[in-house]
């Protein structure tokens, strides 16, 4: 009796065991599918911190912002989540026109550094390496004040806000591989000054007024009416330049149509600003009317722009005193045609008409006429980069070969 008493707690008991065996594999089993679950959580939790680590340090390019009218990248700072940020953009282009041999240039590369003492005081920079590193300078260096959306504080060495192409003049940004000569000869981008501005917007219009330092237009190259006596005559930040003369400069836009900007732009000031005694009774006034207009898979631009130097006779008798301009562009997204709106192959077209010395004081040394026609192509791999191809026909009757036939490669990029 006793063995059979013995057998049967031995069976109940190996029974108890195989039972705890199954029921702590069973438990074992979940407790390794609750592990698994966390890894896999934790995982998709470490992307996520790395994800946001790196934005903290890195703010990629919106290409839909703009503050008060720049490119994306020039406005990179004002939406960055940290307080420094470094963005820029960069060209280099190989062109063959018939009248010289083909050349390349490492046109510019540009850094800029933005930082944010607070959501309300901002530093923005631009330092341009231009020609593979052979000039350097800085091409705006400013300190903005927020303070609300209608009205906002700029103060130091700034973009000029006149015409389409100084305040927006990323490579992206317009289709051409090189600038249109209006806004180079007539209005002088990339353009920039020392002064105060102050700007903001409405729901339908943009503004920009502001006090810089003045051009100067005692010099050489307008005494003889040479091609770049408007560029030339910028003071830019050059060491220790002239600030005898100040100017007003005023923009103002309508944005109430989408896609739609257009406006009217311009710049007064004492035509002379040099060290030492100015020239007494000089002004120089440069107007520009706009109109950019961007919808779907067309766009188009149109700038007309007159410059004047009043009391030029003061400062030579065969002095310029007169400059003028216009160009139009259009484009059209041939993907579109394809129906892949959401890749950017646009065909253009420019035409452009300048004099940059319309009128002298005594009649001698006037331009004629420039006029170009532009066709070409660009490519957007991606919409921070392009690939650009073109063909000009220029008609210049003020040198020896009249029309110049050239044609371009160029890529861009911004960052």
């Amino acid at each position: 009796m006793k063995k059979l008493l013995s057998l049967s707690g031995a069976i109940i008991l190996a029974t108890a065991l195989h039972a705890s065996d199954a029921n702590i594999e069973k438990r074992l089993e979940m407790l390794e599918g609750k592990v698994e679950k966390l890894s896999a959580e934790n995982n998709v939790l470490t992307e996520e911190l790395t994800s946001l680590e790196s934005e903290k340090w890195y703010q990629s390019v919106d290409v839909s912002k703009s503050q008060s009218g720049m490119g994306a990248a020039a406005s990179k700072v004002y939406y960055s989540q940290n307080p420094l940020s470094i963005g820029g953009y960069g060209e280099v282009y190989y062109t063959n026109p018939s009248n010289k041999d083909a050349y390349t240039d490492v046109y510019r590369f540009i850094p800029y550094i933005g930082y944010k003492f607070s959501d309300n005081i901002i530093l923005n920079t631009e330092i341009e390496f231009e020609h593979g590193g052979d000039k350097v300078l800085i091409e705006f260096l400013y300190l903005d004040f927020i303070l609300n959306k209608y009205a906002n504080i700029r103060v130091g060495q700034q973009l000029v806000p006149v015409g389409l192409i100084n305040l927006r003049h990323e490579p992206t940004l317009f289709p051409t591989v090189l600038r249109p000569e209006t806004e180079t000869y007539v209005i002088p981008s990339t353009w920039n000054e020392l002064g105060v501005t102050l700007y903001g917007e409405t729901e339908t219009f943009a503004y920009q007024f502001g006090i810089i330092n003045a051009l100067n237009f005692d010099s050489e190259e307008t005494r003889s009416g040479a091609l770049k006596w408007i560029k030339n005559a910028r003071r830019g930040s050059k060491e220790k330049i002239a600030a005898r003369e100040a100017a007003f400069t005023g923009r103002i836009d309508y944005t109430g149509i989408e896609g739609l900007k257009t406006g009217v732009s311009l710049y007064y000031g004492d035509g002379t600003n040099v060290k030492g005694a100015d020239i007494d009774g000089t002004s120089m006034f440069l107007y520009d009317l706009h109109a950019s207009y961007k919808q779907h898979a067309f766009g188009v631009n149109l700038l007309w722009t007159e410059a004047t130097l009043s009391g030029a006779g003061k400062i030579g008798g065969s002095a310029a005193k007169k400059a003028e301009g216009f160009y139009a562009n259009a484009s059209y997204n041939i993907f579109s045609i394809l129906g892949k709106p959401t890749l950017q192959m646009p065909l253009f077209y420019q035409y452009e008409n300048y004099n940059p010395v319309k009128e002298s004081v005594d009649g001698t040394n006037t331009f004629q006429d420039i006029t170009s026609h532009t066709f070409g192509l660009n490519y957007f791999p991606h919409e921070q980069v392009v690939f650009k191809a073109e063909y000009q026909v220029k008609d210049d009757k003020n040198i020896q070969d009249d029309t110049i036939k050239t044609a371009s490669l160029s890529f861009g990029f911004i960052f």
